[in-house]
């Protein structure tokens, strides 16, 4: 398949606008010279076709001479003139999607009242009327993207296919419908977009007749058709879009797929992989007739494919010759995830376009494009990919310069960013490149200059561009050109002013409980006695009370019931409810338990990999509790009912820690593939992803602000970021071996963390200075609470003691 993916994104290079034909796995020769001419004529059409050189409408036209303008003043203070400049362009920016909404909603009003409707319906080739389409959006903001796909008819005449026109298209609008929902959800506040999975009818034809006819109807909507049409021996692969109040669509083919010998060059590789595994049965002692009755069709293509071979060899022409392999389920599937590769590709790329064009919001590359890794086998491939995406990306930047050049350095940066964590780093070090020299050009500096001979031209937003520049350059290792650019951060804003006084705190060992039957599995103090849990045996659980006045342990339940071995277990923020998970053989599951009665509550199913991590949280709003639960994918669990409400997609490893914002509307995810994942819970989106750590992410604490988190991981180090920007405000080294647990102060002075080098340290979140380092544990210290006076800490070690400090 990876031959003919990368076929696919060698003719999609010019924005998958050029028509390409191809009979094997290569651009014909006779069409390489036409493929050059007409490509800078192409691409400047589908740029114009995506709004963004269109400027027909007066108010447009004012709004771009105003600006320009403004640009122009030559008696203004350079300073002056680039915050005006700035400030005018958000305006225009704003003003202008404003008249496409109101121009959007009368084009609504009247569309279904033109004379030629009836002649229309007639022919129309989608299973929703104009009415049902108009209706479904409402009143948003932004306007949903809408996505219809129209997949192809495709008819075999092998019996062994089993795989119908009806369920091609069940699995290609499955796929997509997946992709969109994970990345371009329609409750996004950012990237929305609407899916209508069999939307278009079967008794829809393909070609340009019909995208015509949809387009005057629904021009007011944003619109995505993917279309695919078998024409004899090929599938031509194409796309409709328009934007906002087009006076004119896109339609173009991206390229001519030869379906069957696609399909016969599946199958000739099944019969290679076949020829490997008959090697492996005879080497095991199975009779030829055994391995025949085994091998099915593979054996009848592998006999096809070594006579081919042998008549190459001897000097003859195959091209004269008739190999017909025979086809079966297997090659059918492999189109089909070819087109759906495709399929996602097309969406994530328009997707992107669409809202960087209309609404400003930066690509989501970094999200969508890692899901496609694991689809596609090939290496070059994958690079291919991110380099082709980067390039169009990019041919949009420069488009938008002459409107917004104010914005483009820090979009480019953020598509830096989203490059970061993909093996080729080149294309990572190209873009921030990019982004500085674009940065550079405005503020008239012909390189990073030293604070002493900067000029005072740069503001705090200025700091917000060299932030995100400064934490580029460490992920690249230039250590160099981070440090200039803090000294430049440093020359424009003071560093932030310390307040408050950090409270000088001090914690001694009071008592050291023991007795515990097995490790600590979690601590909760709250307002009441403190609570532990300890595992009894690897599927039971024990609940203990510790008395305040005597330090004393109490078992209060032992909880038991579980099918595997017990993973993780959380408490509620009111310490009355428990979550645990196990593992099985066949599943995985949650446990809710009742604490004051000890009973089981309700059992939960909805993973099939390993729960590594659980979080209760509360929506202050409406005072409910629910469940975040994590594996590959993170699931939140309504806790009154039991239901799953929202799983989320984007990390590539186990997710080993989670964390939720005091007002439950955030949540904070870590895992082993080194990321943080800051989410916006009432979306459903993902807000930031924070890279800096060189190990997995295994603990997590939010400020009681909800405004700063801590995490900590396998590195050793804890880093305090701001949930707000993601931005890395400090890293605390001193730890020798992986974080497992953080605690934050209520007053948020200081945080304490837990080390598997047995120790724990007390760090002032002021300064970054380490104020104490407590020691007494004989094993690794896994679990911390501190009570809401932060007088009082309590520490849980695999040596089976709980150790209470105090402060003095």
């Amino acid at each position: 398949m990876e031959q003919w993916f990368n076929l696919f994104i060698q003719v999609a290079k010019p924005i998958f606008s050029t028509l390409v034909y191809t009979g094997t796995n290569t651009l014909l020769s006779s069409l390489q010279e036409e493929l050059t001419n007409r490509q800078k004529e192409r691409t400047e059409l589908v740029l114009n076709s995506l709004g963004i050189r269109e400027k027909q409408a007066s108010y447009l036209r004012e709004a771009i001479v105003n600006f320009t303008s403004s640009i122009e003043l030559k008696n203004l203070d350079w300073q002056s003139s680039f915050n005006r400049d700035k400030t005018l362009q958000q305006q225009s920016f704003g003003r202008d999607n404003e008249v496409f909404s109101k121009i959007a909603d009368r084009v609504q009003e009247t569309t279904l009242k033109l004379p030629e409707l009836q002649k229309t319906l007639e022919h129309w080739p989608l299973r929703l009327f104009p009415s049902q389409l108009l209706e479904s959006i409402g009143d948003r903001s932004p306007t949903p993207l809408r996505v219809i796909l129209a997949s192809p008819k495709i008819y075999l005449e092998s019996k062994e296919t089993s795989l119908g026109t009806r369920e091609i298209e069940s699995i290609l609008a499955q796929e997509l419908r997946e992709f969109l929902s994970q990345n371009y959800s329609l409750h996004s506040q950012v990237r929305p977009t609407e899916f209508l999975g069999g939307a278009w009818s079967d008794r829809g034809v393909y070609g340009e007749a019909n995208i015509k006819a949809i387009f005057g109807v629904l021009k007011s909507e944003p619109t995505l058709i993917i279309e695919s049409e078998i024409e004899r021996e090929f599938l031509n692969f194409r796309i409709a879009y328009w934007g906002f109040e087009q006076e004119k669509y896109c339609y173009a083919t991206i390229f001519k797929l030869p379906y069957k010998t696609f399909l016969q060059e599946s199958a000739k590789a099944r019969a290679l992989r076949w020829k490997e595994t008959r090697q492996k049965l005879l080497a095991l002692g199975k009779t030829r007739e055994e391995v025949k009755r085994l091998g099915g069709n593979n054996t009848v293509n592998l006999d096809l494919l070594e006579e081919a071979e042998a008549l190459q060899a001897a000097g003859i022409d195959l091209r004269e010759l008739n190999f017909s392999y025979q086809i079966d389920r297997k090659d059918v599937e492999a189109l089909c995830q070819f087109l759906s590769i495709c399929n996602c590709l097309i969406a994530g790329w328009i997707a992107d376009i669409h809202y960087l064009i209309h609404y400003n919001t930066p690509p989501n590359l970094s999200e969508w494009l890692p899901q496609l890794r694991g689809a596609i086998a090939d290496r070059l491939s994958i690079d291919e990919i991110v380099r082709t995406t980067v390039l169009i990306y990019r041919e949009i930047f420069k488009a938008l310069a002459n409107e917004r050049p104010k914005d483009i350095p820090e979009l480019a940066l953020k598509l830096a960013l989203s490059l970061a964590s993909f093996p080729d780093k080149s294309l990572f070090r190209e873009q921030v490149d990019y982004s500085l020299q674009l940065w550079l050009q405005q503020h008239h500096l012909p390189q990073l200059s030293t604070p002493e001979t900067i000029p005072t031209t740069l503001t705090s937003e200025d700091r917000d561009y060299l932030e995100s520049l400064k934490a580029c350059l460490s992920l690249l290792g230039d250590e160099s050109g981070a440090t200039q650019v803090e000294n430049l951060l440093n020359a424009i804003v003071p560093c932030k002013q310390i307040t408050q006084a950090s409270k000088r705190v001090k914690f001694a060992l009071c008592h050291t409980v023991k007795g515990i039957s097995g490790k600590v599995s979690s601590l909760a103090i709250g307002s009441d006695e403190p609570k532990l849990v300890s595992e009894v045996n690897s599927s039971t659980l024990e609940l203990w009370y510790l008395d305040k006045g005597s330090d004393r342990l109490s078992s209060s339940h032992k909880l038991g019931g579980h099918a595997g071995k017990v993973l993780t277990v959380a408490f509620s923020p009111d310490g009355q409810t428990l979550a645990s998970s196990d593992k099985t053989a066949e599943r995985s599951q949650i446990k809710i338990w009742n604490l004051q009665t000890g009973k089981l509550h309700r059992t939960l199913f909805g993973h099939k990999q390993a729960i590594h991590s659980l979080a209760i949280g509360v929506w202050q709003s409406e005072n409910k509790q629910f469940l975040a639960s994590g594996s590959h994918k993170i699931k939140l669990w309504d806790l009154q009912t039991g239901e799953s409400f929202l799983t989320l997609f984007g990390h590539k490893e186990w997710v080993y820690s989670l964390a939720v914002s005091p007002d439950g509307l955030t949540l904070i995810s870590g895992s082993k593939d080194k990321t943080i994942r800051i989410w916006n819970l009432s979306a459903g989106e993902l807000l930031h992803t924070l890279s800096g750590h060189d190990g997995g992410v295994k603990a997590l604490a939010v400020s009681p602000d909800g405004q700063m988190l801590l995490s900590g991981g396998d590195d050793a180090t804890i880093k305090l970021w701001e949930i707000g920007t993601g931005k890395l405000l400090h890293t605390f080294k001193g730890h020798s071996g992986t974080i497992r647990a953080i605690a934050i102060a209520p007053d948020s002075q200081y945080a304490i963390a837990a080390c598997h080098d047995k120790t724990i340290k007390v760090w002032d979140l002021n300064t970054g200075k380490l104020l104490q380092t407590l020691k007494g544990h004989q094993e690794s210290v896994s679990v911390l609470a501190i009570s809401p006076d932060g007088q009082t800490l309590v520490s849980g070690s695999e040596d089976k003691t709980l150790k209470i400090w105090r402060t003095f």
